[in-house]
């Protein structure tokens, strides 16, 4: 075998030199035998030519007439998709940090071999181990039967239990990669930064990472058990006749999904997946295992970007007066702006505020920071809708580009520099590089020029 063909729980996989840098791709992690049920760990095979990126899994749009890019031209949709990629400066029996990124996609899209995210930065600029994964999304992973019909009570939070299933894989395989299995640091932007919350209050998770960072994401973002029901049985009623049951939603082809999904889309505007609480998977909302201590050993970052509810103009002119109805915000006439700031402060900031609060009073740490920047490499960025605004979302290029590249502007660069300096302090040592959150120290730290 040659120096890039590694030992693992799922066979000898053979990885290649992407840009001098040792990688393994489309690596099996798990396996999904069966629909809205748990996945297995990935049974070993002969050998695994880990040069491809892997099936991901099926993608939907979230709103109605939604466009994207988030997928590679050649990307393979299939069902069975629990496979991961890793990039590290050598397999050498190092003790390097562990970086694993939870992509985000609202739950219904994006993939670990995202064209708008490169990796290879994080093993090439700052000697760590970075993982990326694909797992289920949509109504393949989100959709929650068992309110319905007690044969798919085990179908709650699959996404979830598919992370777990790959944080498991990497404690049994990250030494071989030279990476550190007792310093794996879970970090994600927007709905995958909401799963590093949900992880957070998933039991089976803990002991598997050691520090974690949200980057517009939070611990909050749970739905009640009823309304999850409600959403099944409406999805099943879009259904119809094609399978208006559980166990013949549980049959229909990937395809028949997707029309459904789509046929809701038409009719609600917006289809929405997210956890709950289901008692075993994540049996209490995470906030409260922040609060009780349990994860005092875990440092947090909590990421936000300056104008974050602006990015809800993409959807339509009438959202945010919507969204702002829903929140009961104060009279401020047409002042859209007013209203940004107002659901900006309601979804993103206090939120992490919230989970600042209850690590410190339970002894833990933790950090925030607010990015204040549109870089040009970003394509919401340039959306003529959002002025130059830090809107959700925009951050994410600049914390993968290469501070030592030509990629976008000097000032880009620089800034994403500040971004994964951080993320690199938290990863290594536990510490960002400013002082702690506190009720004394409430102030975000700035990421901007």
């Amino acid at each position: 075998m040659n120096d890039l063909t590694v030992e693992t729980t799922s066979g000898p996989v053979r990885g290649f030199l992407d840009r001098d840098v040792p990688n393994w791709r489309g690596v099996p992690y798990g396996r999904v035998e069966r629909r809205f049920r748990p996945a297995v760990p990935a049974e070993p095979n002969s050998r695994v030519e880990a040069t491809r990126w892997g099936p991901i899994s099926w993608q939907v749009p979230i709103y109605s007439g939604m466009s994207w890019q988030v997928v590679h031209e050649d990307a393979v949709e299939q069902e069975d998709c629990l496979n991961l990629n890793i990039w590290s400066p050598a397999a050498d029996g190092g003790s390097r940090p562990v970086l694993v990124w939870l992509h985000p996609g609202a739950h219904v899209y994006g993939s670990g071999s995202s064209p708008s995210m490169d990796a290879w930065v994080y093993a090439a600029r700052h000697d760590a181990v970075i993982v990326t994964a694909n797992y289920r999304l949509g109504p393949w992973g989100w959709l929650y039967l068992g309110g319905l019909d007690p044969d798919f009570v085990d179908s709650a939070n699959l996404p979830v239990l598919d992370q777990i299933l790959l944080l498991r894989w990497i404690r049994d395989n990250i030494a071989r990669f030279g990476g550190d299995p007792g310093n794996v640091c879970i970090f994600g932007v927007s709905s995958g930064g909401s799963d590093v919350g949900t992880l957070l209050g998933a039991p089976q998770a803990h002991g598997l990472f050691h520090k974690a960072a949200l980057y517009s994401g939070n611990a909050e973002s749970l739905v009640p058990r009823d309304e999850v029901t409600r959403r099944a049985e409406r999805f099943l009623a879009a259904a119809g006749a094609l399978a208006g049951t559980p166990s013949a939603l549980a049959a229909m082809p990937n395809v028949g999904v997707r029309h459904v999904h789509r046929k809701l889309l038409k009719s609600d505007g917006r289809v929405h997946y997210e956890p709950f609480v289901d008692g075993t998977v994540v049996p209490r909302p995470p906030l409260e295992s922040v609060a009780d201590g349990r994860l005092a050993e875990v440092p947090v970052l909590l990421s936000v970007t300056a104008d974050e509810a602006r990015a809800y103009d993409i959807f339509s002119p009438d959202t945010v007066d919507t969204m702002y109805a829903q929140h009961s915000g104060p009279d401020v006439g047409d002042n859209h702006d007013k209203k940004v700031e107002f659901l900006t402060e309601k979804l993103y900031y206090e939120p992490a505020e919230r989970l600042l609060a209850a690590a410190h009073t339970a002894g833990g740490r933790g950090w925030w920071q607010m990015y204040d920047y549109s870089p040009t490499v970003s394509p919401i960025a340039q959306n003529p809708l959002f002025a130059g605004k830090a809107v959700h979302g925009v951050d994410q290029p600049t914390l993968f580009i290469d501070p030592q590249g030509s990629e976008g502007t000097e000032v880009d660069r620089a800034v994403g520099a500040q971004q994964q300096a951080a993320l690199m302090g938290l990863a290594a040592d536990g510490r960002p590089g400013w002082a702690p959150w506190s009720p004394a120290q409430p102030t975000p730290h700035r990421i901007r020029p």
